[in-house]
């Protein structure tokens, strides 16, 4: 039986794209899951080398990734004691047995952090009245958009969302340039895929939507198979300003769930039914979910009434 996703953003999320920041703890700030082991192993082999791709920093983001870097070590020895041990300048993965150095000049700051922990990270620095990417590592999506950001505001990497820009554009810049020391905040993304991988493969968005296509046409055969062929995908990002150089770290950790594990809850395929219900077909496509709408919901109703 799968195990039940971590986190359950569809619950609450409307028809139409939301900020939805909350309040969050330090001690939530990062994760460690239970695949800890493969998937790093995964993520440093993508991150070797750090490609452009999915890696690259301005050289003005460097006092903000030092700053970075000795946060998130105190934090996984505060808060993660039973998968880290060490100090803020020699780390030991007790889970994979790996070894981080922190203090090494030959690597810069964020590479060890991509080599270190789940989350990926985007630096914002304060600049020219807003806030500008700095630096970028992020392995979780292969469209490199968000590393593309780097030099740019986060509109950028936005332009491929339909409306988004036009909507809520100037209000996620107040959100984001708001976000003050000492008080982190969480939101949430999600999306059902075909694809299980937390990495995502290149060109990710056609990728996506290639492979939503494929399995949508075993599904027209038999939809009942929707919930061991599709996959919901949740991306949790959070913000927190550090409070040294006033940079914005952008934490980025994704979670990969077979459907099935919602199989038995009635709330989560109440909210999916309705959401799938009521998006456009641009957010469906934007999600790669407009080819298995149809089935989805139709091995939902099943559920429902069974």
């Amino acid at each position: 039986m799968s195990m039940a996703p971590r986190h359950r953003p569809f619950l609450t999320a409307g028809a139409a794209f939301e900020i939805g920041l909350k309040p969050m703890e330090m001690a939530q700030w990062l994760d460690v899951g239970p695949d800890h082991a493969v998937f790093m192993a995964a993520k440093r082999a993508r991150l070797s080398g750090c490609p452009p791709l999915y890696y690259r920093t301005l050289e003005r983001s460097r006092p903000a990734q030092v700053e970075l870097l000795r946060l998130v070590a105190a934090n996984l020895l505060a808060h993660h004691a039973d998968a880290f041990a060490g100090s803020e300048a020699l780390l030991q993965d007790l889970i994979d047995g790996s070894s981080h150095d922190l203090t090494s000049p030959q690597r810069e700051p964020l590479a060890s952090l991509g080599d270190m922990v789940e989350e990926d990270f985007v630096l914002f620095g304060h600049e020219a009245g807003g806030d500008v990417v700095i630096a970028a590592s992020n392995a979780y999506t292969s469209s490199g958009r968000i590393v593309s950001c780097v030099g740019r505001d986060m509109r950028f990497a936005h332009e491929p969302v339909p409306r988004l820009n036009e909507e809520l554009g100037a209000r996620i810049d107040r959100v984001i340039g708001n976000v003050q020391a000492g008080k982190p905040v969480v939101r949430f993304n999600w999306f059902v895929t075909p694809i299980a991988s937390r990495l995502f493969p290149e060109a990710s968005h056609h990728a996506n939507v290639a492979a939503g296509e494929a399995v949508a046409r075993d599904l027209a055969a038999d939809h009942g198979q929707a919930g061991e062929l599709l996959w919901l995908r949740v991306e949790r990002q959070t913000f927190l300003r550090l409070p040294e150089t006033g940079a914005l770290a952008f934490g980025i950790h994704t979670y990969s769930d077979p459907l099935s594990s919602i199989a038995a809850e009635r709330d989560s395929l109440l909210a999916l039914q309705r959401l799938l219900e009521s998006y456009s077909e641009a957010r469906l496509a934007y999600g790669g979910m407009l080819a298995t709408r149809r089935p989805i919901l139709r091995w939902i109703a099943e559920r429902l009434s069974a």
